[in-house]
C-alpha cells in the first residue's frame, strides 16, 4: 500500500523571515524491501529504501551490534566524491539514532536514491532516511529531522536553500536534530562564518527542524489510521508518546 501526504510548513508570524519549501512523502514506496519512503522538499526528491535486520558475513558480523551499511545513487547514475560523503552522513545518523544491541550480528541496508536535486538534499535524504526507518519498524532511540541553512554574500541567511541559493551563498550548513531536547546528532558544513552567525543559525534550526517534526507527525497519523499493520508494530505511537515529542521539544 502506498501513501502519499503534503505538507505546507506554517511558521509563527515573527518567524516570517524563515522561508521552508513545501514537503511531501510516500511511505512504502516500494514492495520489495522492510520499509521505505520517498521526500519531495521543493524539486528535491530522495527515495530511501531499508533492508533489514538481515543476516551478514561473517566477515562484516559484529556480536554485540547491528552493522549499517549505506549505498547513495545519484540522480545522474554516476557515481561522485559527494556520494560517498553522503554515505558517511547516513550511516552516522544510523549508527546515532538506530537501537544497535537490539539485533547484533545481522545488518541493515539502508539505500537512497537522489531522484532530482534543487538544494538541501543532504536534510531532504535526512528525512526520508528518517520516515523509511519508522515504516520498517527499526528501534531507534528518537526520530530525527534534518535541516540546511546557507549565509548569502549580504549576510542573510536562507533556509531549506535551492541550488542556485546554494550556488551563491559563502556558507552552507546541514544539521541533524533528535526530535527529544533536539540535540544535535549530525553536522556537515561548508564554507566560512562567524562563530556568533554559526551559534545563531544552530539555535534557529531548533525552530525549523519543527516543521519536520510537524510532517512527520501528519504522515504517521495518516498511516497509523489507514494500516493495521502499523498499528501492532509501533505501539509507543499508538499511544501517542513518540508523535507528541515532536511537536514540542522535550527537556
Amino acid at each position: 500500500l502506498l501513501y502519499t501526504i503534503k505538507f505546507e510548513p506554517m511558521l509563527a508570524p515573527d518567524e516570517n523571515s524563515i522561508r521552508v519549501r513545501p514537503i511531501s512523502s510516500e511511505l512504502s514506496v516500494l514492495s520489495n524491501c522492510d520499509g521505505s519512503a520517498r521526500v519531495k522538499q521543493g524539486n528535491s526528491s530522495v527515495m530511501v529504501g531499508i533492508w533489514g535486520p538481515v543476516d551478514v558475513r561473517p566477515a562484516k558480523e559484529d556480536p554485540e551490534r547491528c552493522v549499517i551499511e549505506t549505498t547513495v545513487k545519484a540522480a545522474t547514475g554516476h557515481g561522485s566524491p559527494l556520494d560517498a560523503m553522503l554515505e558517511e552522513a547516513l550511516k552516522l545518523t544510523c549508527e546515532q539514532m538506530v537501537i544497535l544491541t537490539a539485533h547484533p550480528r545481522t545488518s541493515i541496508q539502508v539505500i537512497a536514491h537522489i531522484e532530482s536535486e534543487d538544494g538541501s538534499v543532504v536534510s531532504v535524504m535526512q528525512n526520508a532516511l528518517c520516515l523509511a526507518l519508522m515504516v520498517a519498524g527499526i528501534p531507534m532511540k528518537s526520530m530525527f529531522g534534518g535541516v540546511t541553512c546557507v549565509e548569502l554574500e549580504s549576510g542573510e541567511l536562507a533556509w531549506d536553500p535551492t541550488a542556485d541559493e546554494e550556488e551563491e551563498s559563502i556558507a552552507k550548513f546541514s544539521f541533524v536534530y533528535e526530535s527529544g531536547a533536539r540535540h544535535v546528532v549530525h553536522v556537515q558544513s561548508t564554507g566560512e562564518s562567524t562563530v556568533e552567525q554559526q551559534l545563531l543559525i544552530l539555535q534557529k534550526g531548533r525552530q525549523v527542524v519543527g516543521e519536520v517534526f510537524s510532517f512527520y507527525r501528519e504522515s504517521f497519523e495518516k498511516l497509523l489510521r489507514k494500516d493495521v499493520k502499523y498499528q501492532m508494530m509501533l505501539p509507543p505511537i499508538i499511544k501517542g508518546e513518540v508523535l507528541d515529542s515532536l511537536v514540542e521539544p522535550q527537556g
